[in-house]
């Protein structure tokens, strides 16, 4: 069993402060946790983290030091190598890869029994690769990804699907119920990614589809409104509609979903499905029009500007 610290509710460290870490860092500090927060740069307390730590929360300089004082981790960064160079301390296989001495990272800290909770989405390997890493060190990890955007993380309404063992869930479970709605244990380490990629193959491959159907009506001179109120009270609702076709139609593209996020995460689809010799064409298809945006400079916009690589 994973042994806390003797006091009341476990310490929570914080990694990865943006638009996802910040609410869940908030929403854990309202539920009356000691929160530390880590982050490459200090000014962000002057800036957008100062709120937290006005709330209460205090900041470390190092991620050593906040594994040697919290019982629970939180990780919420880009991609599998920050989540590596975050836990190890370098980007590589960690099976291959020496740890450097002198690179800050969790595992320099940590005590055993820590447990490290990822919600970023990242390749199942990776996720696989670094819990039998840790495991050896009787650290535990759980990959446990999140859908609901920051919309979600504001509203403590996020979906999180979690791979690893029970003990190390029901660990979890107290913690993430403050800014979830829905929280599902898959299976052993690796499964919360599988479902996050099954999650983010249907939504991207439903956003090609949206962009395509408002292009469409668009193109024949029908009110793009109206038809979007007729689609969302039929069989093609859905929450990608109602969340990218009006911004599709004001051509409103402030992040709401990044677009270089989900282009991410279609390459770690991909990638995956042809380790398995999967045929997925539409996906294919979407991954190729989120590159394109790439391309043009549009990664910082929504992912909604899918609508304009239909103009290319």
């Amino acid at each position: 069993m994973i042994k806390l610290n003797d006091t009341s509710k476990p310490k929570i460290g914080c990694i990865g402060l943006g638009y996802m870490g910040r609410p869940i860092a908030n929403h854990l500090i309202k539920a009356g946790y000691d929160v530390y927060l880590y982050a490459r740069r200090p000014e962000v307390f002057e800036g957008e983290c100062k709120s937290l730590i006005a709330a209460g929360a205090q900041s470390v300089s190092s991620m050593a030091e906040l594994a040697s004082l919290v019982d629970i981790v939180l990780v919420n960064v880009m991609a599998g190598q920050d989540v590596r160079q975050v836990v190890l301390g370098h980007q590589e296989d960690p099976k291959n890869t020496p740890i450097d001495a002198s690179v800050d990272c969790l595992i320099k800290g940590a005590k055993p029994g820590l447990l490290i909770i990822d919600h970023s989405t990242i390749d199942p390997s990776t996720a696989i690769d670094l819990h039998q890493q840790l495991q050896a060190k009787q650290i535990h990890f759980i990959d446990a990804p999140v859908s609901g955007g920051s919309i979600g993380a504001e509203a403590g309404s996020l979906a999180i699907m979690m791979g690893g063992d029970a003990d190390a869930i029901d660990q979890a479970m107290p913690i993430i119920s403050h800014y979830s709605k829905t929280q599902r244990h898959m299976g052993k380490v690796g499964t919360g990614q599988i479902t996050k990629l099954c999650n983010q193959i249907a939504q991207i491959i439903t956003i090609q589809g949206v962009a395509e159907a408002m292009q469409f009506a668009g193109a024949y001179g029908a009110d793009q409104n109206a038809v979007m109120d007729v689609l969302a009270s039929g069989f093609a609702s859905s929450r990608m509609l109602e969340l990218m076709a009006p911004k599709m139609i004001a051509e409103d593209f402030s992040p709401l979903m990044k677009s270089q996020l989900l282009h991410k995460d279609a390459g770690i689809a991909q990638s995956a499905s042809q380790d398995k010799g999967l045929a997925m064409p539409a996906l294919d298809l979407v991954a190729k029009n989120l590159a394109y945006l790439q391309e043009q400079g549009w990664h910082e916009q929504d992912v909604s500007i899918l609508i304009n690589a239909l103009k290319k």
